[in-house]
This record gives C-alpha cells, sequence and structure tokens, in this order.
C-alpha cells in the first residue's frame, strides 16, 4: 500500500466488477465466501487465505480527512458530552515501547488504557484484558472449522461487564499493537504491512457477526502513536494518527465516552438497536415453545441458544413491527465486506410489553412455528430480494408451488430509515445538503435503491416500526408513527454511507440492511440421513427454478450449497416437496407476459451493469461463466451448478472412488480456489476424466447411474469440450435444458430403483490433524488410460501474476481446454495454495519465493484505496494484482520446459481417441 491507501487517489488498482443482471460479471476475487475445501483453505498462513483477504480489502479502506475529534463526532454521535474529570495528560507516560519488544509494552499500555476510562460510570466503565496469548475461534461453533482462529492483541469488555472467558461473545472491540511508529500499516508498502491490515479486518469481522453490528471500531496502536478504524459491511475508514504523549490520552477518552454512550441504544456505538441478546427468560421461552410444537429435531438446535438474538422485521407491506426470536444459526456468509448474510431458525415474540418486562400473551394459544429469518446487507444498486418474493407469490399460485419458499414478511430496514430521514429534513426545509465536507444524500433526490414514488413516506409505513429499535423508545411510545418524530441521527445507519461521507461518486458501493421471514424451514443438504434425500429436494429445487423462470421470470442466478434446503417437515397442503431453492439476493427478472420462453430474457438497469458485483459462488459457477465475461447469464448455467452441487456433496459425504482415488481426496482437486482459471480448468478436467471412468458411489446404483448421466449432459453442452473431441464435422452441442436435467433426476427417484439408507459420511478435509492441501494437483489426466488423474496446466499457477505474461505464454489461446484437451504424458504437480514451499518444474526441489531471488524487483500489495471506475465491458485495470485473484507460487520458468509449454497430443493417442469416440454417447 502507498499513502493512495487511504487517500482519494482514483489511480488506484482495485477492480471495480460490473454486469447486468442477465449476463456474467467480470471474475474478480472473493474470500471465503464459498465453503471451505480442505484445511489448507482455512489456515492463516495458506496463500489463499491472504490472498483473499487481500482481495478483500483492496480498495476498500479510506483515510478520513478531518481531526480525530471530528471523526469521534461525525461517526459516533454521543447521548451526554464529554467532560474527562480525571487528568489524563500522563495517563501513558510509563508507555515506551522498543522496536521488536511489542509484548513487553502491555502492562504500561493497559494500565494507561484503564486510567483512561477510571472516570466512568461503573455501569460504563470499560474492562481491558491481554488476550494476545489467547486463540479465539470464528464466534460460532458450527462454522469454525471454516475459519481460523485469531489473538486480538488486547480485548475490550462491554460497559460494565467483565471478559470472562475472552471470546467474541464478551468482547466489544480491540486493539491491535506495533512497537514502532513505522509499523503503521496505512501509509506503507509491502506484503508485511498488509497483514496488519488483515489482523484488523478479521477482528471487525467477528465482532460484526458475533453481535449483529451495523459497524464495528478498532484501534490500532502504532508505537505511541494511535488510529481509529470503523469497519462496515462495505469498507472501512481510517482516523488521522495522533500521539499518546501530546493530546492522545484525552483522545482516547473521548472515543471511549462516546462508545459507551450512543446516542440510540444503551449498549455501545455501532449496536443494531433493533436487536436485543437473549437473555435467560427469551432462551427459556423459546425450549418452551419448541417442545409444544414438537418442532423437529429441536434439541439439537438449540446448542448454543446463548448467542442467539431478539430482531425486530420491518413488513414493508403493512408497515409492522414483528418480532422474532432467532435461536439456532443456519448458514453464515463469512466476509467482511459482502451481504454479510446469515440465516437462523427462528420462532415470532407472541409475547408482550408490560411493566418494561416481556411476558406471554394470554390471547395466544397455539405455540410458536420455527421460521426462518434471512439477515443481510444487499448493494443498493440491485434489486432487494423482497420484490423478487412479491413477483412469485403474484405470478405463482399457492397451489402450484413447489420448491420455493414463501415469505412471510420482511422489508429493507435502510431504505425505511432513509425515507424517514429524508422527511426529517424535508420538515426542517433543508433544501440542500450542508456545505461542509461531509456530504450526504440529496434531500431533492430519492434515494438509491427506492423509486420516486417511495421517496417521500406515507403515514402507513411508519404505523409501528421504528428503525431505532421499539423496545429502546421511551416507556409508552413504542407504538408512535415515527413520522411525528424526527430522526435523530446525522446519518442513516442501517444503510451504510461511508462512501458518500468521503466521495459520492462512489455511493453505488453503498449497502443497506434487509430481513425476511421465510415459512418454510429447512437444513444443508450436507446434513442429510440418506442420498435419497438429496436428490429428492435437488429435484424441487430444480423444479422450483423452472417454475420461478416460466411462470414469473425470476432467474435465480446462484444455485450453491447453502441455496438449496432439504425440508425439514414436508407440508401437507399443497403439492409436497422436499427441498426448495432460496436466496434471490442476485436474481434478475424480465417481463411475465411474454408468451414464447425463447424471449423471455432477465433484464437490469443499463446504467448501473459495470458497478455490479460478480454473482455466484466460485466453486459452483458454470464453466462458461468463468471463463468468459460477457456471456448472458441463462437457464443452462443454473443447471449446471446444480451439477457442481450435487457432486460437492457426493464428493465428500459418502464413500466413493474414481481409479482408487477416494471422494475426498477428488474434491479437493475438482473444486479448486484462488481464481476463475483454476476453477474453470478444475471442473472441465473433471468432466472429461468421468466420461469415460465414472464415480463409483459404493452400494448406490441409482446415484452412480445419475452422476454419470449428468456429466455426460454437461459434456454433451460444452461446444469446446465436443470440438477438441470430434473436430469441427462432429455434432453440435445441445444446451441443457429443464427436461433433460430432471429427466435424470426422476429416473433416478423411479420406485424400482434401489437406494441405500443411512448412508451419510462425515467429511474429513477440514480436520486439523489431516495433512492436506499441500499440491493443488498429485493427479494426471490421460483420457483412454486405467489410470486417468487430473492435471492442472502448469500456466495456471501463473496465471494471476499482475499480467507478466512470457511472449510464450502470450501466444496460446484464452480457452485453457483447447490449449491440452487431453493430456498423454505426465505433468510434475505444482503446489497447491497453501503451501509455503515452491518447486522447479524438474520436480521436489525446494525453490526460493518468488519475491527473494535475486535480481527479481521484490513485489508490493495493491493499493487499497477508492476504486476506480471502470467503463462496461472492462474488468479490470491494466495494472490490477490481488483483486484478480490468489496466484500460486510459481518457480523459475525455462523456455522449452514441459512446465512452460503446453503437451501436445501424441497421433497415437489421437487416433485411439479417434476410434472411441463413438462410444460416448
Amino acid at each position: 500500500m502507498s499513502l493512495s491507501t487511504c487517500s482519494f487517489s482514483r489511480s488506484t488498482t482495485w477492480s471495480s466488477t460490473s454486469g447486468m443482471a442477465s449476463m456474467s460479471t467480470p471474475t474478480k476475487a472473493k474470500s471465503t465466501s464459498y465453503p471451505a475445501n480442505t484445511l489448507a483453505d482455512v489456515h492463516y498462513q495458506s496463500e489463499a487465505v491472504k490472498n483473499g483477504w487481500e482481495a478483500e480489502l483492496c480498495g476498500r479502506i479510506l483515510e478520513y480527512p478531518g481531526t480525530v475529534s471530528q471523526f469521534i463526532d461525525t461517526f459516533m454521535p454521543c447521548s451526554t458530552p464529554f467532560t474527562p474529570t480525571a487528568n489524563l495528560n500522563n495517563a501513558f507516560a510509563q508507555h515506551n515501547p522498543q522496536p521488536g519488544q511489542e509484548i513487553k509494552s502491555y502492562p504500561a499500555l493497559l494500565a494507561g488504557l484503564r486510567r483512561v476510562v477510571s472516570s466512568f460510570p461503573s455501569d460504563k466503565r470499560l474492562t481491558f484484558a491481554d488476550s494476545h496469548h489467547t486463540l479465539i475461534p470464528f464466534p460460532f461453533d458450527a462454522f469454525k472449522a471454516h475459519h481460523h482462529r485469531t489473538k486480538p492483541d488486547i480485548a475490550v469488555s462491554f460497559p460494565g461487564q467483565r471478559i470472562t472467558p475472552i471470546c467474541w461473545q464478551n468482547i466489544a472491540t480491540v486493539l491491535e499493537v506495533k512497537s514502532a511508529e513505522d509499523e503503521d500499516p496505512f501509509p506503507r508498502n509491502g506484503s508485511g504491512h498488509h497483514r496488519d491490515v488483515e489482523q484488523l479486518a478479521k477482528n471487525a469481522r467477528c465482532l460484526l457477526l458475533a453481535h449483529g453490528l451495523l459497524s464495528a471500531y478498532v484501534v490500532g496502536v502504532y508505537g505511541r502513536s494511535i488510529r481509529i478504524i470503523r469497519f462496515d459491511h462495505t469498507c472501512a475508514i481510517v482516523s488521522q494518527p495522533i500521539s499518546l504523549q501530546l493530546n492522545g490520552a484525552r483522545v482516547l477518552g473521548k472515543f471511549y465516552w462516546h462508545f459507551t454512550h450512543p446516542l440510540i441504544g444503551s449498549s455501545i456505538a455501532g449496536a443494531d438497536p433493533t436487536v436485543l441478546p437473549l437473555d435467560l427468560a427469551s432462551q427459556n421461552w423459546v425450549k418452551e415453545q419448541l417442545e409444544k410444537a414438537n418442532a423437529k429435531d429441536w434439541k439439537n438446535h438449540i446448542g448454543e441458544l446463548s448467542k442467539g438474538r431478539r430482531v425486530e422485521v420491518y413488513d414493508e407491506k403493512t408497515g409492522q413491527c414483528r418480532n422474532y426470536l432467532l435461536y439456532s444459526l443456519v448458514d453464515v456468509n463469512g466476509r467482511l465486506f459482502s451481504r454479510a448474510t446469515t440465516v437462523w431458525r427462528a420462532i415470532e415474540d407472541t409475547r408482550i410489553w408490560k411493566d418494561g418486562h416481556l411476558v406471554p400473551d394470554p390471547t395466544s394459544t397455539s405455540p410458536a412455528k420455527p421460521q426462518i429469518v434471512k439477515d443481510a446487507w444487499r448493494q443498493i444498486i440491485r434489486t432487494a430480494e423482497t420484490k423478487f418474493y412479491h413477483r412469485l407469490a403474484e405470478n405463482i399460485p399457492e397451489e402450484k408451488r413447489r420448491g420455493l419458499p414463501k415469505m412471510i414478511c420482511g422489508g429493507d430496514i435502510g431504505e425505511f430509515e432513509v425515507q424517514w430521514w429524508n422527511a426529517t429534513r424535508s420538515r426542517k426545509e433543508l433544501s440542500s445538503p450542508p456545505s461542509s465536507p461531509l456530504s450526504s444524500i440529496p434531500s431533492d433526490d430519492p434515494p438509491p435503491g427506492t423509486s420516486e414514488s417511495e421517496s417521500v413516506p406515507t403515514p402507513r409505513k411508519f404505523e409501528a416500526f421504528c428503525s431505532l429499535g421499539n423496545a429502546h423508545l421511551p416507556s409508552g411510545r413504542q407504538h408512535d408513527r415515527c413520522s411525528s418524530l424526527d430522526f435523530p441521527l446525522p446519518y442513516p445507519q442501517h444503510q451504510t454511507f461511508s462512501w458518500r461521507i468521503i466521495d459520492p461518486e462512489y455511493e453505488y458501493l453503498e449497502r443497506s440492511h434487509m430481513r425476511i421471514v421465510i415459512d418454510d424451514v429447512g437444513r444443508c443438504l450436507t446434513d442429510f440421513t440418506s442420498t435419497r434425500e438429496v436428490v429428492q429436494a435437488m429435484r424441487d429445487a430444480i423444479l422450483g427454478h423452472e417454475l420461478a423462470w416460466k411462470d414469473a421470470c425470476v432467474l435465480q442466478r446462484d444455485v450453491s450449497l447453502g441455496n438449496i434446503l432439504i425440508v425439514d417437515e414436508p407440508r401437507s397442503d399443497g403439492p409436497p416437496f422436499f427441498g426448495f431453492l432460496h436466496d434471490f439476493d442476485y436474481s434478475s427478472m424480465g417481463p411475465v407476459e411474454t408468451d414464447s420462453e425463447d424471449e423471455k430474457t432477465a433484464y437490469d438497469s443499463d446504467e448501473d451493469v459495470h458497478r455490479k458485483e460478480r454473482t455466484g459462488t466460485l466453486y459452483y459457477m458454470a464453466v462458461e461463466l468463468l471463463e468468459k465475461q460477457d456471456v448472458i447469464h441463462n437457464t443452462g448455467h443454473d443447471l449446471e451448478s446444480f451439477y457442481w452441487v450435487l457432486l460437492w456433496v457426493v464428493l465428500r459425504h459418502t464413500h466413493c472412488a474414481l481409479n482408487g482415488q477416494e471422494g475426498e481426496a477428488l474434491c479437493a482437486n475438482v473444486f479448486v480456489a484462488g481464481n476463475a482459471y483454476r476453477s474453470a480448468w478444475g471442473k472441465t478436467s473433471w468432466v472429461q476424466m468421468s466420461l469415460r471412468t465414472p464415480l463409483v458411489v459404493q452400494g448406490n446404483d441409482p446415484l452412480t447411474k445419475l452422476i454419470a448421466d449428468f456429466n455426460r449432459l454437461l459434456f454433451q453442452s460444452d461446444g469446446a469440450l465436443m470440438g477438441a473431441l470430434f473436430g469441427p464435422q462432429g455434432p453440435s452441442a445441445a444446451s441443457l435444458t429443464y427436461q433433460s436435467v430432471l429427466a435424470l433426476f426422476d429416473a433416478a427417484l423411479a420406485p424400482e430403483m434401489k437406494w441405500p439408507s443411512n448412508d451419510w459420511k462425515r467429511c474429513s478435509l477440514l480436520d486439523s490433524e489431516r495433512r492436506t492441501g499441500t499440491s493443488i494437483v498429485e493427479e494426471r489426466l490421460t483420457v483412454g488410460t486405467t489410470n486417468a488423474l487430473m492435471a492442472i496446466p502448469p500456466r495456471a499457477a501463473s496465471a494471476t501474476n499482475r499480467g507478466r505474461a512470457s511472449k510464450s505464454r502470450k501466444k496460446h489461446t484464452t480457452n485453457p481446454r483447447m490449449n491440452n484437451p487431453v493430456r498423454s504424458e505426465p505433468v510434475q504437480p505444482i503446489p497447491r495454495l497453501g503451501s509455503k514451499r515452491n518447486y522447479d518444474a524438474r520436480g521436489d526441489e525446494p525453490q526460493p519465493p518468488p519475491d527473494t531471488r535475486p535480481g527479481k524487483r521484490r513485489r508490493t500489495n495493491a493499493s487499497m484505496g477508492p476504486p476506480q471506475i471502470l467503463p462496461p465491458g472492462r474488468s479490470e485495470p491494466v495494472a490490477s494484482t490481488s483483486a484478480a485473484g490468489a496466484a500460486a507460487p510459481r518457480g523459475p520458468r525455462r523456455r522449452g520446459s514441459d512446465a512452460a509449454q503446453p503437451i501436445r497430443e501424441s497421433p497415437r493417442l489421437a487416433a485411439r481417441r479417434a476410434s472411441t469416440s463413438d462410444s460416448i454417447f
């Protein structure tokens, strides 16, 4: 990072993603938004993790232009003015850190911090604890295997509480400490300093998820200076540095005072006022209701009940507030700057407020029914998910609905709050934004994400919901109309405003907070009892996908493992189904009145095409979307994604093998993280390999046949692979259709098919004692032999090496499958992402890291400052680095070596392939 990391220079190397709702968006690397495949994808030292976080942070770190005191006043409005009573001039006099002796400075630093808050009231006083020796796992146990543990240097408690034990549920904020001023990462260059920013970001991510915060604050201590960093789900804003020896102690005191005295709510700055932790009474009430309702497996779902929360859901259709108790986390998106989706099992809280307490409603007789609550942050230029559910409900009658969930209520809290905020501004007759460097949404324009007709709120919309939390309003005013109140904060909080403060040109990057409630409750595909249950659920999800497209012209566009659920309890009314497809965040829709299916096209606004973030999950995306950028996203791509989801589940959770290779070993090589090129090659290699030597699922003939037949359909739909095998005179490719795919599933589920029961297998790829991920390829692909194994081409290892391609590489076509669709000679394995060793093309000889070889200029990270806006059709700047994906370690290239040149197919193998090609179909 250079100084432009936090400045507002537009000459950055951040890659702005683009793409219409009906088109593939440019390939932009993500952090682990997809499930971790192996332990190497989780370990903090692995290249996959490092490059994932580098891509996550690139272009998202901004420096606040004002003073630290202005930073605090802007982002942390206070309910009580800060008037320090203690003399803080010498609070950090004993703090004298020495280079390389960071830990020895902790006692003096802790003493100064305690002195800073010593004058706070006891119920607002913070506790500081040395936590650098404590490995703290991800906040939720069910997902801690997918994320490595962290060790914040100093942990800070919630006001008036203690940190016992040290875990994210008891931590309100943290400090990361370095021993010298020159270790401040924000104006510096190099990967070492990038790791320091990564530490701050990981801590903020865990704080946001553990408590459902709207924003998280962390402090960086660099020698005798400090910075305050504010993270939300779109970017981070960094304060100017300030010296602890000058006025830093007083400023730090002001920060912690504002942190513990927020203008709204009674917790901390950044807390969501519509969220309350589950107290013991609420936890007991949840257990009682689940037991009365005889909910399926309810005792298995309350293992982390204390981590649940009570939330208020805004129903945009009625304007009502409905309260839900979230008791079991089903899924979570662990990325920081993202939708940050969390999916919870929940029950509606039918209790009523009486004398300041929640008590059972005497008029309520039936027990609460488990439902699903989804909490997410949508990009404001995308259509709200509720709009898609309304479209589905309007065009698909209840008696016909199958494979699709039903939305009970929901709405965009951020959009609601912006309307309220604008209404307050209108009442105050502020016709223009303040004449200050801190600009905001113009009052005469509708806020992003809202229509012109919705820009002025109607009284109905404010009847019984308050984005500031009904529970926090003064006693007796819980049901007052918010339209009669002025919005008390300088900016909305349920819709991010960070970019608008710094530079409104980038306000399309802002995100808006939404919650929806789904009637159908399900569990992940990997939690199946029998594989037949998986196939049933996926068949119904495909039927739901077809129904949404043909009847409502809604294309889901993000078929992935987490978006297909097995129904817990199949419904009795309407067509029964065993699984459903949900999550329409990235969907698109077109006009419903079109009669011809060929004329239907999902569309979206053209003006924001190049500003939307990429859709889809890398592991499950169709190969064509990975290889090309300007491709219209159609139903065939989603149907292909169903195959990759099925294969993921089978390889990891069944006893299966191919040529002696077990499923888990195959999974680690088929589903390749890092970048789109690697992912596409892994998938196309698998399709070719398993075409002649099918995967065998032990004792499960129906599933074995289903995967083989589905794989053949994929091959027949791929024009490049068909051309490579048959030549220009061969048969043409046939697109995947609902009819062809559903026919396979129906045949597999036919009554005469014999399926095993209780055939779930535990996946051990993420076990800490298992050594995985040391190489990206242990196998080679040789079609037509008895030992057909997979290989990733060596050029894939350096496909993202900052664009420094050699002349020999530039001669080859960009289609990875056409360079060498079939390999007949052995290829040396290349290191898997996460390996600390680099290998020469000759074999297992360790080489120096690329950045430390003699004569090589040290590689620096891309700027993490604001993004540059790219024109439509261009995927990334010329100098793009980390945003393009994770580059694997790269050994020295030799002209004429096998590692540098594609291996051509021998005439003998070509003749053999031609003589046996007819047997493929």
